[in-house]
Protein backbone atom coordinates (compact mmCIF):
# COMPACT_ATOMS: atom_id res chain seq x y z
CA UNK A 1 0.00 0.00 0.00
CA UNK A 2 2.75 2.26 0.56
CA UNK A 3 4.03 1.81 -2.80
CA UNK A 4 0.97 3.20 -4.34
CA UNK A 5 1.27 6.74 -2.40
CA UNK A 6 4.72 6.91 -3.90
CA UNK A 7 3.20 5.95 -7.48
CA UNK A 8 0.84 8.82 -7.07
CA UNK A 9 4.01 11.59 -5.54
CA UNK A 10 5.61 10.60 -8.80
CA UNK A 11 2.55 10.69 -11.33
CA UNK A 12 1.41 14.21 -9.06
CA UNK A 13 5.38 15.31 -9.95
CA UNK A 14 5.62 14.09 -13.62
CA UNK A 15 1.97 16.09 -14.66
CA UNK A 16 3.23 19.03 -12.59
CA UNK A 17 6.35 18.66 -15.03
CA UNK A 18 3.89 18.31 -17.93
CA UNK A 19 2.19 21.59 -17.07
CA UNK A 20 4.76 23.37 -16.36
CA UNK A 21 6.65 22.70 -19.89
CA UNK A 22 3.08 23.23 -21.93
CA UNK A 23 2.95 26.95 -19.92
CA UNK A 24 6.83 27.47 -21.19
CA UNK A 25 5.64 26.98 -25.24
CA UNK A 26 2.98 29.99 -24.63
CA UNK A 27 5.84 32.27 -24.90
CA UNK A 28 8.51 30.46 -26.94
CA UNK A 29 9.18 31.37 -30.13
CA UNK A 30 9.84 28.25 -32.46
CA UNK A 31 12.04 28.21 -35.53
CA UNK A 32 9.20 27.19 -37.55
CA UNK A 33 6.21 29.23 -38.01
CA UNK A 34 3.18 28.66 -35.81
CA UNK A 35 1.58 29.55 -39.30
CA UNK A 36 3.21 26.90 -41.48
CA UNK A 37 2.84 24.21 -39.38
CA UNK A 38 -1.13 24.94 -38.77
CA UNK A 39 -0.67 24.83 -42.68
CA UNK A 40 0.59 21.53 -42.75
CA UNK A 41 -1.59 19.78 -40.07
CA UNK A 42 -4.44 21.35 -41.55
CA UNK A 43 -3.51 19.48 -44.67
CA UNK A 44 -3.35 16.23 -42.97
CA UNK A 45 -6.85 16.71 -41.19
CA UNK A 46 -5.84 18.52 -37.53
CA UNK A 47 -7.61 21.45 -36.34
CA UNK A 48 -6.57 22.75 -32.89
CA UNK A 49 -6.98 26.32 -31.44
CA UNK A 50 -4.17 25.28 -28.91
CA UNK A 51 -0.75 26.87 -29.93
CA UNK A 52 0.27 25.16 -27.25
CA UNK A 53 -0.18 21.96 -29.42
CA UNK A 54 0.84 23.66 -32.78
CA UNK A 55 4.41 24.98 -31.30
CA UNK A 56 5.11 21.50 -29.53
CA UNK A 57 4.91 20.10 -33.12
CA UNK A 58 6.82 22.87 -34.00
CA UNK A 59 9.81 21.48 -31.93
CA UNK A 60 9.13 18.11 -32.91
CA UNK A 61 9.79 19.01 -36.73
CA UNK A 62 12.85 21.26 -35.81
CA UNK A 63 14.27 18.16 -34.02
CA UNK A 64 13.85 15.69 -36.69
CA UNK A 65 15.17 17.79 -39.42
CA UNK A 66 18.13 18.62 -37.41
CA UNK A 67 19.17 15.36 -36.79
CA UNK A 68 18.36 14.28 -40.50
CA UNK A 69 20.97 17.16 -41.11
CA UNK A 70 22.82 16.32 -38.58
CA UNK A 71 23.33 12.41 -39.86
CA UNK A 72 23.86 13.85 -43.45
CA UNK A 73 26.31 15.69 -42.48
CA UNK A 74 28.22 12.36 -40.48
CA UNK A 75 27.56 10.22 -43.54
CA UNK A 76 29.18 13.20 -45.82
CA UNK A 77 32.00 13.19 -43.57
Amino acid sequence: MNQNLGGNDARHNDDSTLTDFLASLIDYTPTIPDELVEHYLGKSGFQCPDVRLIRLEAIATQKFVAEVAGDALQRTK
